[in-house]
Order: structure tokens, then C-alpha cells, then sequence
């Protein structure tokens, strides 16, 4: 670390500390920082400075929005695990934690109000990168006789379609609206008694560890509030040698997408994403980009294995 004296100034106020701990949790903006830790925007905005100048912080550009992340001095992992036992320590954590948790809350709660607003007319619509629904579905027969979760569901069209071949499908979204959509077509395909429907977050499933056979996270991780920690949870209910089958946009820069499809991230890059798989502790076996029939838009598809 050859800027080690920047960083011991940098950490010399408590103020900053709060905010090395808060964007320890997650990705934040300046106002979502601001609201969490109730300081002054000036006041944040000075703090930054030297946060990010010392390496200690790093800024993560989507479209018009700007996120501050830890930095590339946490790649130490010794140092890494040491700062963030002391910030843990310092007064005022779990006061910190709860009120960060509240506004990635106010995230999931916008995502979610949106799809329950589109509950029934979802497949009417024309969601960017959608048309590859096909190439999930053709994934789904791979699986006859398995159990495997559909995470993220919507309305339901690729849960329908792994109705059709495994033993049990769980359909989980956190929109209840999409839900009962979900259940009212499974009965009329006839497959209700394959599908069982679960409201629950991408961060905190509803299943046990080891339980399913397969995960399908197809164009539902560019809602999740922080990604990474969503495929760590999808990873947890793999079972050994399970696989998760994602499909995701490519990063983009097609603003609009946050209004008009309430995305919170503008696609992915294929190094964040392998990185947040080898974290989850996923083999990648297939990772291929795959041009969408909207000229703005690719798509990413992976399988990756869990090891065991």
C-alpha cells in the first residue's frame, strides 16, 4: 500500500468512518448516504473527497447516477478484514446498519410497487432483453424431474414452461400482485400442483441451503439492490453440483430503463459478474454474450455450477 499515510488521514474522523461503514454495506449515492447517516450533503461531499482520493473509495457511474463503493485499498485482505472489524466497533453501528438497510428498503419497495403496479398486463409489455425468455426455456428442459426455483418469476412465463418439466418449480418474487398472476395461470395450465409460489426478497429466500437442483435468474438481477449478495443467496440454495442458469442484460446506457422498467442497474460488465460468481462460489461452465433483437440491448448468459 504505497499511499498509506493518505489513508491513516482519511480515517481520522468519525464522520468518514460512518461512511466507510455504510458503503461497507452497500453501493450508495451521495443522498441515499446523506439520508442514512443524516448529515449535511456538504458536509458528505467533503468527506468523499479524501475517501476516494486516499483509495479508500471508489465511485461507480450508471447512466446519470453516480455510486461510491469501497475502494481499491480494501483489495488487501488483511487490511480489508481488519478495518471492517473496527468500524463494527465503533458507536453507533447498528444504529448506522438499520438505517442503511431503510433506505436499500425504499429501493426494493420502489421496484416492487412498480411490479405490482403491471401485474397482469407484464406480458403485454416489451421489457429490454426479454425476447431471450426463449433460450431460458430451452435451458428448462434440462431439468425434467428436478426441483428448481425460478427467482424473480414476474408473471410467471418461465415458470410455466419448467412446469412442464421438473418436479417442483418455486416461483419467488417479492410482488404479491405478480404472485397470484403466477398461481392463476399455473391453474389454468394445469401444472398448479408442480408450482408453488413464495413472496420473498433476491437477498433473503424463502428455501433451506442445498435444496433445489437448478436456479433461474432470468432478467431479474438488474432490479437487485446489491447483486452480488443476490447470487450469494442463489448459491445458498443450490445444492452441490446444482446449477444457476442467469440471463442479464450487458451494461448499456439506456437511462430510461430506470423509469420506465424500474431497473436499478444499467446491465453488467463480464468482469463484475464473474467476480460476483467466483465469490458465490460458482464454477462458471458457459459465459456468452448474445445479441438482442433490440439494437441497444445484449444479453448476457451464464451457467455456472456449484462446487461439491
Amino acid at each position: 500500500m504505497d499511499n498509506l499515510l493518505d489513508v491513516f488521514k482519511a480515517l481520522g474522523d468519525e464522520a468518514r468512518l460512518r461512511i466507510l461503514r455504510a458503503v461497507e454495506i452497500a453501493e450508495l449515492s451521495v443522498a441515499e448516504i446523506v439520508t442514512a447517516l443524516k448529515m449535511p450533503q456538504s458536509s458528505v461531499s467533503r468527506h468523499l473527497k479524501p475517501l476516494r482520493d486516499s483509495g479508500l473509495l471508489e465511485t461507480r457511474r450508471e447512466g446519470t447516477s453516480v455510486y461510491y463503493r469501497r475502494g481499491p485499498v480494501f483489495q488487501d485482505a488483511s487490511f480489508a478484514q481488519l478495518l471492517s472489524e473496527k468500524l463494527a466497533e465503533l458507536r453507533g453501528a447498528s444504529c448506522d446498519r438499520a438505517a442503511v438497510d431503510k433506505v436499500l428498503e425504499l429501493r426494493r419497495k420502489e421496484s416492487t410497487k412498480f411490479f405490482d403496479a403491471i401485474a397482469g398486463q407484464y406480458g403485454s409489455l416489451t421489457e429490454p432483453g426479454g425476447g431471450w425468455r426463449g433460450m431460458a426455456a430451452a435451458l428448462a428442459a434440462g431439468f425434467s424431474g428436478k426441483s428448481v426455483a425460478d427467482i424473480g418469476c414476474g408473471e410467471g412465463d418461465l415458470t410455466l414452461l419448467l412446469a412442464r418439466f421438473a418436479k417442483r418449480v418455486t416461483a419467488i418474487d417479492l410482488s404479491a400482485q405478480m404472485l397470484r398472476v403466477v398461481q392463476e395461470r399455473s391453474a389454468e395450465a394445469g401444472v398448479a400442483g408442480r408450482v408453488v409460489v413464495e413472496k420473498g426478497d433476491f437477498e433473503k429466500l424463502p428455501l433451506k441451503a442445498n435444496s433445489e437442483d437448478a436456479v433461474f435468474v432470468s432478467q431479474v438481477l438488474h432490479h437487485a439492490t446489491r447483486p452480488g449478495k443476490a447470487l450469494q443467496e442463489a448459491a445458498r440454495v443450490l445444492k452441490p453440483g446444482g446449477q444457476m442458469i442467469l440471463l442479464d442484460l450487458s451494461r448499456h446506457d439506456q437511462e430510461w430503463v430506470r423509469d420506465e422498467w424500474a431497473d436499478q442497474w444499467l446491465g453488467f460488465d463480464e468482469k463484475e459478474l464473474r467476480g460476483w460468481l467466483k465469490a458465490a462460489g460458482l464454477k462458471i461452465k458457459i459465459f456468452q454474450a448474445l445479441e438482442g433483437p433490440e439494437p441497444a440491448f445484449s444479453v448476457l448468459m451464464v451457467v455456472a455450477e456449484k462446487s461439491g
